[in-house]
Parts: structure tokens; C-alpha cells; sequence
């Protein structure tokens, strides 16, 4: 993914902007950041569902930014 992030805020900013991206993650997630070139880590911290857990790999990859996340469960 590109952008103004590292991978995994890349990503995640695609998630919430494109609408065929989450139609896929929806039915595969794996699949999806896979495809998307995330890494293994990325992919484990996002499937985890561990909201510390994203926040600190968001940390890391953006120092010095503040994040507010959100789990939508359906």
C-alpha cells in the first residue's frame, strides 16, 4: 500500500475510504492484507482484534501522532 503512513496506517486509511477493499476484508481478511502486501506481523496484530496492540504498531510506524480507534463487530 502507499501513502503518507507505513504499511499497516496505509492500509487501514484504505479500509476506511474504499468500499470494495472492505467488501474483501470482510470476506477474507487474511486474503486481503496478503494481497495488499502487509506483513505477517501487521496481519497477526490486525487479526488479533487487540486494539493496544494496533495502536502500538501504529505508534511505532508514526511517532509522534496521536490515534483514536474504533472496532466496528459485525
Amino acid at each position: 500500500m502507499d501513502g503518507n503512513g507505513g504499511e499497516l496506517s496505509s492500509f487501514l486509511t484504505a479500509l476506511s475510504e474504499d468500499r470494495q477493499l472492505q467488501d474483501a476484508y470482510a470476506q477474507d481478511p487474511d486474503g486481503t492484507m496478503r494481497e495488499a502486501g502487509l506483513s505477517d506481523d501487521s496481519i497477526s496484530i490486525l487479526l488479533s482484534r487487540d486494539l493496544g496492540k494496533v495502536k502500538a504498531a501504529l505508534e511505532e510506524e508514526l511517532p509522534g501522532r496521536d490515534f483514536i480507534l474504533f472496532m466496528i463487530i459485525f
